[in-house]
């Protein structure tokens, strides 16, 4: 610290840019994209379902052939379809860095086809679309690893990302979703979670796209960049004061 303080903001900023050419970020999803097929991804279908996640390409859906949004980054997309009732999910797991962050943040772009005549969320929450209650949904949550992948219970979901509710549009997308993750992973260094992608039907048709999934944090070396930068800040602060 007695160093910085010799130092001009001019040679300071001279440091920084020299060590750190760019603000980067570390990825933490891999193949968020989907070009490279479900690589990296698990997906599962509830026991009895009909259908399943699968890639998209072109404008039709992949089972149905329902018209849908051509994926809105490169070739492929992951979209839910069938031609009956079921439960899919699609997921990856991933590390939380074991370092603090300034910031994490997750973003997707969605599409939803809802072909019933509104969203069905039942109380309690649940995924089974063989339930007698009507079941028309889709969300994202971040959780335990060591849950079931079906689960919705309060213990295992750690966090709910996105969810489809009762009013929103029936069809709409590929729409982006921006996610601030930053209290989950600091609650969380070092731990291995889940994000999950879950639609579940049983009143008609439905497609759930998935394309451009990024989790970010930013890398080391560009928070040391951050650090500077505020100790620049608050340097001009103080001198301002003592203007003053």
């Amino acid at each position: 610290m007695k160093l910085f303080r010799r130092l001009s903001p001019g040679s300071l900023v001279a440091i920084a840019l020299a060590f750190v050419p760019s603000v980067r970020a570390q990825v933490i999803i891999t193949n968020g994209g989907f070009e490279a097929g479900f690589s990296g991804w698990t997906h599962a279908d509830q026991l009895g379902s009909n259908g399943s996640f699968f890639i998209q390409s072109g404008a039709t859906s992949p089972v149905s052939g329902t018209p849908v949004p051509p994926p809105p980054g490169g070739t492929q997309a992951a979209m839910s379809d069938s031609q009956g009732p079921g439960t899919h999910v699609l997921y990856q797991n991933f590390v939380v860095p074991s370092f603090p962050v300034p910031a994490a943040r997750l973003r997707f772009d969605t599409f939803i086809g809802n072909h019933a005549n509104a969203f069905f969320v039942p109380s309690p929450a649940t995924l089974d679309f063989s339930t007698p209650v009507l079941n028309q949904q889709a969300r994202v949550d971040i959780m335990s690893t060591a849950a079931d992948p079906f689960s919705v219970a309060a213990a295992d979901v750690l966090m709910n990302a996105f969810q489809t509710v009762p009013g929103n549009p029936l069809v709409s997308g590929y729409n982006n979703v921006d996610v601030d993750l930053s209290a989950l992973f600091a609650a969380n260094m070092g731990n291995t979670l889940r994000l999950r992608f879950a639609e579940v039907d049983n009143v008609f048709g439905f497609q759930f796209g998935v394309d451009n999934v990024v989790m970010a944090v930013p890398e080391p070396s560009s928070m040391v960049l951050c650090s500077i930068t505020g100790l620049l800040a608050w340097r001009r602060y103080k001198r301002r004061r003592a203007a003053d």
